[in-house]
C-alpha cells in the first residue's frame, strides 16, 4: 500500500494491474502514458497519449464488492476534445464498453444509447458524495429530493458507462476531486452514446490531461433532463462548485 502519482492511496492490486497494462502499452511505439499510479510513463516524445486507470474502484476490489473496471483512452492533444477512442472493461462481468470519436458507443460490440424520455422526478441518478467538501450534501439537497432514486456504486468510469447504456439517467460529481484518468475513456463512451456532459454550471468541460488537475461534472442522458439536473444542483454550483 502507498500513494500513487495522483495523490490517492494505492493498493497492491492497483500496482499489479498497472504493471500489466503498462507492459502491453510499452509494446506500442510512440505512445506516452498518463496513469493514475505511475504518472507520466511510456515514450516521453510520443505523439499519441494513452490515459489509463488500471483499476477504478479499488476500494470495492479491496472489500470484495464486485464493481470495478479498467479504463483506457487514446488521445492526441491535451484536452477532452482530443480523445480519439476509449474502452472501459468491467473486470467482474467482462463487459467491454467502447467508443470512437464520431463513431458511436458500444457494449460488447453492440451499439448503445442513453435514456431519452425521462423527467428528473422519474430519474435514477448516480451521485458521488464520498469525501466531498463540507456542505455538499446540503447544497445539492434539492437534487436528492427531486429525483426518483440516488445511487452510487463506487467506480465512476463504470457508472458513466451505465449512463451510456440507459441503466441510469444522470451522474453528478460536484466534489471537485475527479481526475482525468478516471474520466477520459468513460467520457467518450457516454458522449458518443448521446449523453450531455458539462461542468456544474452547464459550461464546457475542458480539464487538462494533468494528474494535478481536479474537476467536477454533470452528465445526463439527454438535454432535457440535463437542464433539470443542473437547476436542482444550482444552489451548490452558484457557490463556486462544479468548475472544470
Amino acid at each position: 500500500m502507498g500513494v500513487g502519482a495522483a495523490g490517492d492511496r494505492t493498493i497492491y492490486a492497483d500496482r499489479l494491474a498497472e504493471v500489466i497494462l503498462l507492459k502491453r502499452l510499452g509494446e506500442v511505439d510512440g505512445v506516452r502514458v498518463l496513469s493514475e499510479e505511475a504518472g507520466d510513463a511510456g515514450d516521453p516524445d510520443g505523439s499519441t497519449l494513452a490515459v489509463v486507470d488500471p483499476l477504478d474502484g479499488s476500494s470495492n476490489f479491496e472489500r470484495g464488492i464486485p464493481f470495478y473496471c479498467t479504463s483506457v483512452a487514446v488521445a492526441e492533444g491535451g484536452t477532452l476534445d482530443g480523445i480519439l477512442a476509449g474502452v472501459v472493461r468491467d473486470l467482474v462481468t467482462g463487459d467491454a464498453y467502447s467508443a470512437r470519436r464520431g463513431g458511436g458507443a458500444r457494449k460488447n460490440g453492440k451499439p448503445i444509447r442513453t435514456s431519452r424520455a425521462v423527467r428528473a422526478a422519474e430519474a435514477v441518478v448516480g451521485v458521488d458524495l464520498s469525501r466531498g467538501p463540507p456542505g455538499l450534501a446540503q447544497g445539492i439537497a434539492p437534487l436528492l429530493g427531486g429525483i426518483k432514486r440516488q445511487v452510487h456504486l463506487g467506480a465512476n468510469a463504470l457508472e458513466l458507462c451505465f449512463l451510456a447504456e440507459g441503466k441510469t439517467d444522470a451522474f453528478v460529481d460536484l466534489r471537485g476531486t475527479m481526475r482525468i484518468t478516471d474520466f477520459a475513456a468513460a467520457y467518450l463512451v457516454a458522449s458518443e452514446a448521446g449523453a450531455v456532459v458539462t461542468d456544474g454550471r452547464g459550461g464546457k468541460l475542458s480539464p487538462e490531461f494533468d494528474l494535478r488537475h481536479r474537476f467536477s461534472f454533470v452528465a445526463s442522458g439527454n438535454g432535457s433532463i440535463h437542464g433539470e439536473v443542473l437547476e436542482l444542483c444550482g444552489g451548490w454550483a452558484r457557490k463556486g462548485a462544479g468548475r472544470s
